[in-house]
């Protein structure tokens, strides 16, 4: 098949799966939420003890900070294996980069430790306390990390990083573009979360009454006093998008490895791809069961992280040569 009509049918697909499911979305999305938190959310709670959707609230947004810090690992190599630049340039950008990357995982330690004690406590995340002696632990197993992300990068070739290094700055520039999206949308919307509702499902207020369609801007119509005085948390208004899988959506960076180390094995090519899927996918359903989301949630936020990924691969590393192909002769 020409790269021209599978760029076309592949955008096609895509067109029509995504808006096949924001449609059955739309319509089902309070059904769908009914009915995947039944067993694993009670009434008048706002928190869930179900092992699997506390195991990816805790782990879902780790690829997103797992993939700063590859970034940030590839380019601390690439600066330090820059043979262009004087000593000390080359010093101090490795510097930066690798102390980026320690925050990086630093990040993902606290925030997975901060939902597996909040789950433990039964305290919201956000009024969480941690110990110092967590603290202490947090520092050394992102440091372990961070040793372990380095020495892997450590093993490609100076051509490999020469590589990596385009698919590094594609990674920083998609997964920010697709976390400033997600919040300029999260805060005009004002979506209610299920679990917000759940609190008090027969106020005509706060209750299942408040549900709203994803379409709807309502703004942070709470305030945040009020927020804390019936769920706990002042981020009951942040349902649509879905952080959690639009931070799953990271993952996505796995495809661009294909087109910057020529991986020729179509069976290695289609992992690429079916990896990421299958991460977002587990994390989307994993927040529907908890209550923090809604079908549609899910959808825009694994999908933005999606599209994001499919433009600065194009524009950084592709150079356009999809575009080109879909418009050329």
């Amino acid at each position: 098949m020409k790269t021209k009509t599978r760029n076309w049918l592949s955008f096609a697909l895509f067109v029509v799966i995504f808006g096949g499911l924001l449609c059955t979305a739309t319509f089902t999305d309070f059904q769908v939420s009914s009915f995947l938190t039944a067993k694993a959310l009670s009434a008048h709670t706002y928190l869930t003890s179900d092992t699997f959707g506390v195991a990816f609230e805790a782990l879902g947004s780790d690829p997103v900070y797992i993939g700063f810090a590859f970034a940030f690992s590839i380019l601390f190599w690439y600066c330090y294996r820059k043979k262009s630049l004087s000593a000390a340039p080359r010093v101090i950008f490795a510097v930066i980069m690798a102390v980026c990357a320690y925050i990086a995982n630093y990040v993902m330690v606290t925030d997975t430790m901060d939902y597996v004690q909040e789950h433990v406590m039964m305290i919201e995340h956000s009024n969480l306390t941690t110990p110092g002696w967590m603290l202490l632990i947090n520092v050394i197993v992102a440091c372990a990390f961070w040793a372990l992300g380095l020495l892997a990068v450590r093993n490609f070739t100076d051509a490999q990083i020469e590589a990596l290094f385009k698919v590094a700055i594609a990674t920083l520039a998609f997964l920010i573009l697709s976390t400033v999206v997600l919040h300029l949308i999260k805060g005009p919307v004002g979506r209610i979360r299920y679990r917000a509702m759940n609190m008090n499902p027969d106020s005509p207020d706060y209750g299942f009454a408040k549900f709203a369609r994803w379409y709807e801007h309502n703004g942070q119509w709470i305030t945040k006093e009020d927020m804390v005085a019936l769920f706990g948390t002042t981020d009951a208004l942040k349902s649509f998008p879905s952080g959690h899988t639009n931070a799953a959506g990271a993952s996505y960076l796995m495809p661009m490895l294909n087109d910057a180390l020529k991986i020729k094995n179509k069976g290695v090519r289609a992992l690429m791809w079916i990896i990421p899927v299958i991460i977002t996918g587990l994390t989307a359903v994993s927040r529907i069961i908890v209550g923090a989301h809604f079908f549609s949630d899910v959808l825009v936020g694994g999908t933005c992280a999606f599209v994001c990924m499919i433009l600065c691969r194009e524009v950084i590393v592709c150079k356009g040569a999809n575009v080109k192909a879909m418009f050329g002769k």
